[in-house]
């Protein structure tokens, strides 16, 4: 569980080895602006999401009104945090349940592309390729799609774009858009952005699809306040996809915790449409 402090401790320099800002105007200064976003998008895809510093304030706000561009890139990318908090959640527990690594160089995934081995601006969180913005004032920037044995497809997240893999293309990056591409064969569960991770408990959930190949995801929830998860108060829910048949299944729910929820919609979102069901711990299966 890394994290960097977004917008870098310190903005000012006053000497010392440790004191280097470069940006003594902090949050007057509109290229500090600029970097303090394109840091966040970066945070916003690490395993924890951490603004942080001294010299200058960071609070939203301090980077204009809303409608405006480094306020809404901002905004844009704290619900999309919010949104991802059951992905993110229940990736933290196959940390912890099962050894996995969230955050990992490509070379991780894709051992048999050796055109991944040197790429230091790009890895995956999760099943999410992402690509940071770290030139100022950049309107683009290319970006590598690996490919594997058995192929690969990518989805742009924001467009919904699917290309082919095992080549290179160049993406546009207005300020507030961060590429990111999902890997084929992955299931991303969702929720509605609230004003705090534990008022997600319990709300509806949307599965998103990326076909490509078959897929499993193990979908976990707990109390979410305290340490009981570590006596087994917690529940999981092995999620599985046919990609041939297009079958999602909702397997049975697994372990339970105070206060979890007894029923609730989950929707199933594909490239060609979407279905909710009503789920209550039973195992459902869901032709798209």
């Amino acid at each position: 569980y890394w994290t960097v402090d977004v917008g870098s401790f310190f903005t000012k320099n006053d000497g010392r080895w440790f004191y280097l800002g470069e940006f003594p105007d902090g949050v007057k200064d509109d290229a500090y602006k600029e970097y303090y976003t394109r840091m966040f998008q970066w945070g916003t895809f690490l395993p924890m999401l951490r603004s942080h510093g001294s010299d200058t304030p960071r609070e939203i706000w301090r980077f204009g009104e809303p409608g405006t561009r480094f306020y809404d890139a901002i905004l844009r990318m704290i619900n999309l945090r919010y949104t991802l908090i059951p992905y993110i959640y229940s990736m933290a527990a196959m940390q912890t349940l099962h050894d996995y690594t969230m955050a990992r160089l490509l070379a991780f995934d894709f051992p048999d592309d050796p055109n991944v081995f040197d790429i230091k601006d790009q890895y995956m969180f999760g099943n999410i390729m992402v690509c940071p913005v770290t030139v100022p004032e950049a309107k683009s920037r290319k970006v590598y799609l690996p490919h594997s044995s058995s192929s690969e497809k990518w989805t742009d997240y924001w467009s919904g774009t699917v290309y082919e893999g095992g080549g290179w293309i160049d993406i546009e990056t207005p300020i507030d858009r961060l590429p990111l591409f999902v890997r084929g064969g992955s299931l991303i569960p969702t929720a509605q952005p609230t004003e705090y991770a534990d008022a997600q408990i319990g709300s509806p959930i949307t599965i998103n699809v990326y076909p490509g190949r078959d897929s499993e995801f193990e979908f976990y929830e707990d109390e979410g306040d305290n340490y009981n998860y570590e006596s087994g108060s917690y529940t999981t829910i092995r999620i599985s996809w046919n990609d041939r048949k297009r079958i999602l299944t909702l397997n049975a729910q697994k372990g339970s915790y105070p206060g979890m929820p007894t029923s609730r919609k989950i929707t199933i979102k594909t490239p060609w449409g979407e279905r909710s069901v009503n789920y209550n711990g039973k195992k459902t299966s869901i032709r798209i």
